[in-house]
C-alpha cells in the first residue's frame, strides 16, 4: 500500500493520479466485498451444519443417556418383581428380615443402584438394604406413592420423590408391582 501511495505521488498528472486512485478504490472495495460475502457465506454454512448435523447428534446422545439411565432401573425393578426369592419370602410370612435386607443390599451393590426397596402389602413394612425403614401409612403424605402404585393398572411407574433412606435426596424411583403366583398383589419393589 505504501508503494502504491508513493507511485501515486510520482505519477505526474492529475489523470494518472485519478486513474491510480480509482484502481486503488476498486481493489479495496472488491477486497471488502469479498471478505463480507465470505464471512456471511461461512456463517450461514456453519449455522446450517450445526443445526442439521451437530445439534441432532447432541440431542440423540442426550436422549440415549436419559434412556439408558431410565431403562436400567426399570429392568432391575422388573427382575426384582419377578424374582422367586422375593415372592416366596413374602408368601412364607416375612419371618426373618435379614434375608430381604441382604437381598436388597446385593441388588444395590451388584447393579450399582442408589437404593433398592420392597414394601409389603400384608405388613406395610418398607424394607431396604438396612432392614425395615418404616411402615407405610395412608395418612402419611410421603407414602401416597405406595397406595397409588397399589391401585394402578400398569406394572410400574417412574416417580421423583425424596429418598428417606438417603437423607431426602431427590431420587427417580421405579416402583414396580409384585404379584403372587396366583396374581394377587404382594407389594411394590423398585430401585433408583
Amino acid at each position: 500500500m505504501v508503494e502504491f501511495l508513493s507511485s501515486l505521488r510520482r505519477a505526474g498528472g492529475g489523470r494518472n493520479r485519478a486513474l491510480l486512485l480509482s484502481i486503488f478504490l476498486v481493489l479495496i472495495s472488491g477486497s471488502l466485498i469479498t471478505s463480507f460475502l465470505g464471512y456471511y457465506s461461512s456463517r450461514s454454512s456453519l449455522r446450517t451444519e450445526v443445526s442439521e448435523n451437530e445439534l441432532p447428534l447432541t440431542g440423540d446422545n442426550v436422549y440415549s443417556e436419559i434412556q439408558r439411565d431410565v431403562l436400567r432401573p426399570i429392568f432391575i425393578s422388573s427382575q426384582m418383581a419377578c424374582d422367586t426369592f422375593l415372592r416366596d419370602w413374602v408368601l412364607n410370612g416375612e419371618q426373618d428380615h435379614a434375608p430381604i435386607a441382604r437381598y436388597l443390599g446385593e441388588i444395590k451393590e451388584k447393579f450399582g443402584t442408589f437404593t433398592s426397596f420392597f414394601v409389603s402389602e400384608r405388613t406395610h413394612n418398607y424394607y431396604y438394604h438396612g432392614g425395615i425403614l418404616k411402615q407405610v401409612s395412608r395418612d402419611e403424605p410421603r407414602d401416597v406413592w405406595y397406595f397409588r402404585v397399589r391401585e394402578m393398572k400398569q406394572d410400574y411407574e417412574i416417580n421423583v420423590d425424596p429418598d428417606l433412606a438417603n437423607r431426602d435426596a431427590m431420587t427417580i424411583f421405579v416402583n414396580y408391582r409384585v404379584y403372587g403366583y396366583d396374581g394377587s398383589f404382594l407389594g411394590a419393589t423398585g430401585s433408583a
